[in-house]
């Protein structure tokens, strides 16, 4: 098992999501060059913004599972509102992600790199 397979796998252990895997089985074999880009993640209008909650982290797995996949990891990061519990910002930190806590307007400052705004859908069955 290579370092980035590892790596992929250790980041799938903390998701509570199927999605990403998913999406990595899906492009398996598939090297592309990936663009620079920033993940937004939006401060959730209605809801709990528990401490211990994994919704954030479930946000951006997908993406970030797919630039590790193409060894282009330092083409992609994170940027959370201030308001955003986000409890595995440390470990993506430590995974050599680049995770900030800003603002909009900070990151639009801070960045020239596209940004792709991600925020939690309340799902109800109904």
């Amino acid at each position: 098992m290579t370092a980035s397979q590892s790596s992929m796998q250790e980041l799938l252990k903390k998701s509570q999501s199927e999605v990403a895997t998913a999406i990595l089985e899906e492009l398996q074999g598939q090297a592309k060059s990936l663009p620079q880009i920033v993940l937004r993640i939006q401060r959730l209008q209605t809801g709990s913004n528990a401490p211990h909650s994994n919704y954030a982290y479930d946000l951006v797995l997908p993406y970030l599972l797919i630039y590790l996949s193409a060894d282009q990891q330092a083409d992609i990061s994170v940027s959370a509102d201030p308001f955003v519990a986000f409890p595995m910002a440390n470990f993506l930190m430590s995974k050599g992600f680049k995770v900030v806590r800003e603002t909009e307007e900070a990151l639009k400052k801070r960045s020239t790199a596209p940004a792709l705004s991600l925020s939690a859908r309340k799902v109800s069955d109904g």
